[in-house]
């Protein structure tokens, strides 16, 4: 039995509720809703053994070689094309008119503003240098240095900078998420993206990518002391996981109408596994064009690939979750999220063999 209870701050979405919930337990472990500033801020401390950090700033830890390992679980991804927003009265209707104008991001160096970059190069051949960027925030990392030829104003205020695009100070936000506006300013507030929708479908079936933001990071040391640590918590986050496609399966848990519908089109789109973890497959493909964004943008000196971010134990792990068809929507799979008692859970690979299957 490991010696001492571990702390893990997480966020809870539906893949990682049953770890807050116990319904999937690590052995000797503290799991703690955390949002990921605090999280972020106790894993650098010493408060947190392992938590949830964005992509970006991990990739930029292990680039100069930082003491933080990762399992490939990404409990956070976004399309991107939807937190685009504009006010009418600026003349932008498409991505392709932000050349030369002023646009927001919370942090030069926040992951989803890698990923918007990336899709302004790509799409529309607009280059960092071409847009004058305002943050509201400063970078995550005061080592982390700004491009040259890059202008980057910081004008400190709320996180998703909505106020810089009311008041005319910036042309365009490209966030990370949906603005509360104001009944009186909604007339003043629109989606770049008219149909954000299909452009973010479009997005996925041309590139496969349903963008990484978040992933689960521990300290080097807490990994040396306990060695089965990254199959346990790869183990504990597919079964977690697991469980969501379980309750997924019974479509009255939530109150969206047309909840079956939205599943079969998911799996048709995505597949039987719509929340992939692991090295393999698309995730490869994607960790390594996001990586070649950090390089391109400056964020790290060195150019990194999928597998320079985890430790063998980690890249080699057979994830196994699935989107099952087979549960009953009426059973106590679908209605708990229940999954058999022997995968309930994960001990120390020294107590009792690990199994990463949780059906």
């Amino acid at each position: 039995m490991p010696s001492r209870t571990l702390t893990i701050a997480i966020q809870q979405f539906d893949r990682t509720a049953a770890l807050h919930t116990r319904t999937v337990e690590i052995d000797n472990a503290l799991v703690l809703y955390t949002l990921p500033g605090t999280s972020v801020t106790g894993l650098l401390n010493g408060t947190f053994d392992v938590a949830e950090m964005p992509l970006a700033h991990y990739a930029f830890l292990r680039s100069i070689g930082a003491p933080f390992t990762a399992i490939p679980v990404f409990p956070d991804r976004l399309f991107l094309q939807q937190y685009v927003y504009t006010r009418p009265d600026t003349g932008i209707r498409s991505l392709a008119d932000l050349r030369g104008r002023r646009v927001l991001a919370p942090m030069y160096y926040m992951t989803a503003s890698l990923w918007h970059r990336g899709i302004l190069k790509e799409d529309h051949g607009i280059l960092p240098h071409e847009i004058e960027w305002h943050t509201t925030s400063p970078e995550r990392d005061p080592r982390m240095r700004l491009p040259e030829g890059v202008t980057v104003v910081l004008s400190r205020g709320p996180h998703l900078g909505l106020e810089r695009l009311l008041d005319g100070t910036t042309d365009c936000l490209m966030t990370e998420g949906t603005p509360v506006v104001a009944s009186d300013q909604r007339g003043n507030v629109v989606r770049v993206h008219a149909n954000a929708q299909d452009a973010q479908r479009e997005y996925f079936r041309r590139r496969g990518f349903h963008p990484i933001v978040h992933i689960i990071v521990a300290r080097q040391e807490v990994v040396t002391e306990r060695p089965s640590l990254l199959e346990e918590l790869c183990a504990a986050f597919d079964q977690a996981k697991q469980s969501a496609y379980y309750l997924l399966q019974n479509e009255r848990i939530t109150g969206l109408p047309l909840m079956r519908g939205y599943l079969d089109e998911t799996v048709a789109l995505f597949g039987d596994d719509p929340w992939p973890y692991g090295v393999a497959g698309r995730n490869r493909a994607e960790l390594d064009q996001f990586l070649a964004y950090a390089h391109e943008q400056g964020l790290t000196e060195r150019q990194l690939d999928a597998d320079d971010l985890f430790d063998p134990p980690a890249r080699a792990f057979p994830f196994r979750a699935t989107m099952v068809s087979d549960v009953h929507p009426g059973g106590l799979s679908a209605l708990l999220g229940y999954l058999p008692r022997e995968s309930r859970s994960v001990r120390g690979l020294g107590d009792a063999p690990a199994s990463a299957s949780s059906t």
